[in-house]
């Protein structure tokens, strides 16, 4: 049973009425009646891009949302709207007079994630150097700079993000440093320099997608963060910088209902006419649960009802890497399709690192420590393409590689721990199992090892079905149980 939020967890008055609305059972355009506004009003309302009024609050949107007997929610929308007014005040109270920042405004509604946000905000009060971690996809750096644009009025000398996607050499930087905060364009950077410019105020930076230069991430991100006493560092990546004082944060996949309104929002971009009916609902479900609660995969998805159906989209959900496509074309390249984002991923990995993961993709649910050594380490015994030497007391440092970078999931729950992969990489990384030549020593070792797992771990089905993908037709194609 889903446990009530707290009003407290809610710290953006746009998520709260939208929560408060949806309680009381209303549609956007039902509460816009009964307060007097458009659906339109009550849509920008919701998504920040319209500020509230306080007192229309307090007159009009309390008994509308049947809070007269819940005086704490009451109470809260009415803080959660003075606020919204005062942060605009201050960013807006004169040339000069608000931080300077680089953030911009953002064109599509920020949706759900009041719990993550508040959990990000207690935690970056409580340390100056916070890496947030993920999976591609999983939205950190949306979630960051959510954040950033909400503690604004907390740094008065600045926030700064520092996109590092483009960047390909680590010690360019200290540059991309150097350009966020405003600095001369200049030959070389140094930490010195940049620290001269930070020392003295309060700010924070965003490094933004780290992954791809984390030790030239990490290197830059303790010094400042050692000789600048009010320099906050918000990092996001796929794996932590591993230093020091660093406080790491993994970004959970969005909870369903969540999940689900992003879908609709982004689904009315495409067509604007889209409901829901409840056959509709329970196939959405599976479409969320099956992308793993990925908002760039949902948000994919979602384009894709321009020409087809949710009941396609769903049907198609086994060739997801074909299906979810032509994302945003002002986007980073890694953030444009399904198939790039986990590209991204995979071409971080070290040698054996991909050799492990796509072997990974043969258990058809989770698996322990053992079952990974004895299933995807073996010496070449002349098979057709000679596949990657992994010794049997390589796999524990080379999985533990695996989810430090956020592909491999861990649940402890049961007292020894299991290892996971996610629908999307499980069906990426056999993908690269089947082109590797793998597959067919794999799963004999597989098929091998069955009589001696336990029976929980044994699959209904030790049979691959035929792939979906004309492109592996000739190749099994990835079990599920």
């Amino acid at each position: 049973m889903t446990e009530t939020p707290s009003p407290a967890a809610f710290t953006v008055f746009g998520e709260y009425l939208r929560y408060l609305r949806r309680r009381a059972r209303l549609t956007q355009r039902e509460l816009g009646a009964a307060v007097g506004y458009s659906e339109a009003h009550i849509a920008r309302l919701e998504g920040g891009q319209r500020m509230p009024d306080p007192a229309v609050v307090r007159a009009q949107f309390i008994e509308a949302l049947g809070l007269k007997d819940d005086p704490e929610a009451a109470q809260q929308l009415i803080r959660l709207a003075e606020s919204a007014r005062e942060i605009r005040h201050v960013l807006k109270a004169g040339a000069g007079k608000g931080p300077p920042t680089n953030l911009r405004t953002q064109l599509t509604s920020f949706v759900g994630r009041a719990e993550e946000i508040a959990e990000v905000k207690r935690l970056l009060g409580e340390t100056r150097l916070l890496t947030l971690t993920g999976p591609g996809g999983v939205g950190k750096t949306r979630l960051a700079v959510q954040v950033a644009s909400e503690v604004l009025p907390l740094y008065p000398d600045g926030v700064w993000v520092v996109p590092l996607a483009s960047v390909q050499d680590g010690a360019r930087v200290p540059h991309a440093v150097a350009a966020a905060i405003g600095l001369p364009a200049q030959d070389v950077v140094t930490v010195e320099s940049l620290r001269d410019r930070l020392v003295d105020g309060r700010v924070m930076i965003v490094l933004d997608t780290c992954e791809h230069l984390i030790g030239a991430c990490a290197t830059l991100a303790v010094r400042l963060v050692q000789t600048c006493p009010n320099l906050t560092v918000l990092a996001t990546s796929r794996e932590p910088l591993n230093v020091p004082g660093e406080v790491i944060w993994q970004v959970p996949p969005m909870r369903c209902d969540e999940a689900m309104q992003l879908f609709v929002e982004r689904a009315r971009a495409v067509r604007p006419e889209f409901t829901l009916d409840a056959n509709d609902e329970a196939l959405l479900v599976q479409v969320c649960q099956q992308l793993d609660g990925l908002p760039l995969a949902i948000e994919l998805a979602a384009a894709r009802l321009r020409v087809l159906s949710l009941e396609q989209i769903a049907a198609r959900l086994d060739d997801r890497f074909g299906l979810l496509t032509g994302g945003n074309r002002l986007a980073p390249p890694k953030q444009q399709t399904l198939r790039t984002m986990m590209d991204w991923s995979y071409d971080l990995l070290s040698a054996a690192e991909r050799a492990l993961l796509r072997r990974l993709a043969i258990f058809p649910a989770d698996w322990t420590l053992e079952m990974a050594e004895a299933v995807c380490a073996w010496e070449p015994e002349g098979e057709a393409t000679t596949p990657v030497i992994l010794r049997r007391e390589d796999v524990l440092d080379l999985l533990t590689q695996l989810v430090n970078k956020s592909l491999v999931t861990v649940d402890e729950r049961s007292g020894q721990p299991r290892y996971n992969l996610s629908n999307t990489i499980r069906q990426y990384a056999h993908e690269k199992l089947v082109e590797a030549g793998e597959f067919d020593a794999v799963y004999r070792r597989y098929l091998a090892y069955l009589p001696l797992m336990p029976p929980r771990e044994a699959p209904a089905n030790a049979a691959p079905r035929r792939a979906r993908r004309k492109r592996s037709s000739q190749s099994p194609a990835l079990h599920t149980a």
